[in-house]
């Protein structure tokens, strides 16, 4: 396993954590096993079939009875030594310290007294399911016929046997709501088709995921998307926007090194500046019309003034001003203005 954790880590177990808990399901971070091995991500214990009934619409689905989650971030992919280990760890949940103080009777000495504390648990109630953001290719094609694990459905690999185990690759996952929670791990193509999702329909804490490890692993195409995304404003539900001024506030002074970035920003001063000048034009034809108005007619109403500055249609003021050398009564001209109430 790496000996070197990245952000990616902590921010994706606490969000699991979370969302087990949610749940109504028991859970657990770090559980060691064994003392020279790095501890499991989280374990997630489901006690009863209601336990298992919850998750039956969801990318777990397949849990049994103990089941050992581990999560490996796009700078910790997942190796053959990785694998191996993965599943000792997850086969060392089948005997392990219980919470809860021994309830046996003092044994006669002729007898060896068991072991205090533990609880044994059979192996086919045990799986071991493996998030990989980095699509383990030596483990899942080049030794497939060793590993023997299975596609079951885009994105999810099973290798049915005693201990069963999964391998999860976000990125092939479908874009269904029963995904949505392993989603936010996903790259590239499919990672913006997410993040427009969780826009449209305000799916914030899937958002809140992306922008955190996104930061620490892919922040030009999270930067891309969401400056795409706050183009279309009438598609972004009203909750969402506090998500995504957060992600501008807490970008780092790398904002200004990001492509898209300086795209988006060269792109918004050209727009200033054609605003600008269409602005000056506007302020200039206001200028002209009103001055006119005043030269041929001894008195002008102020709420002609206004209304004439607040016509933005360069078309309509040339009109206006066209009539103003043709017409003897300022009656003759229509302004359009709006009916007094």
């Amino acid at each position: 396993m790496t000996s070197k954790p990245e952000p990616f880590d902590e921010t994706a177990k606490a969000f699991y954590h979370s969302l087990f808990k949610n749940w109504g399901i028991e859970v657990e971070t770090e559980r060691e096993v064994f003392s020279h091995a790095r501890k499991i991500d989280l374990v997630v214990t489901c006690s009863s079939n209601a336990d298992r009934n919850k998750l039956q619409n969801t990318a777990f689905a397949h849990f049994r009875q103990l089941n050992a989650l581990e999560l490996k971030g796009i700078h910790d992919p997942l190796t053959v030594a990785d694998y191996n280990i993965i599943v000792m760890r997850a086969n060392g949940l089948g005997v392990a310290k219980s919470k809860g103080k021994s309830t046996s009777k003092p044994q006669k000495k002729s007898v060896k007294p068991q072991k205090k504390g533990v609880k044994t648990q059979l192996l086919n109630e045990i799986t071991a399911t493996i998030v990989c953001v980095t699509r383990p290719d030596k483990i899942l094609d080049t030794l497939k016929k060793e590993y023997r694990f299975v596609k079951q459905e885009a994105g999810i690999y099973h290798c049915d046997e005693v201990l069963g185990k999964w391998i999860i690759h976000p990125s092939e996952l479908d874009l269904v709501p029963k995904n949505y929670p392993l989603l936010p791990l996903a790259r590239s193509e499919k990672l913006e088709q997410f993040i427009s999702l969780c826009v449209r329909e305000g799916l914030n804490d899937y958002l809140q995921l992306i922008i955190d490890v996104g930061l620490a692993t892919d922040p030009e195409l999270i930067w891309r998307k969401i400056l795409e995304v706050k183009q279309m404003k009438h598609q972004i539900r009203e909750e969402t926007w506090p998500v995504i001024d957060q992600f501008f506030q807490e970008m780092p002074e790398a904002i200004g090194k990001l492509p898209t970035f300086q795209e988006a920003l060269a792109s918004a001063q050209r727009q200033s500046v054609r605003q600008g000048v269409q602005q000056g034009v506007l302020s200039n034809e206001h200028r002209l019309l009103v001055r006119q108005l005043q030269r041929k007619f001894p008195h002008i109403p102020t709420d002609l003034v206004q209304h004439i500055e607040a016509t933005s249609d360069i078309e309509q003021l040339d009109n206006w001003l066209d009539q103003i050398m043709l017409v003897d009564e300022l009656n003759e001209i229509d302004f359009k203005m709006p009916l007094q109430k």
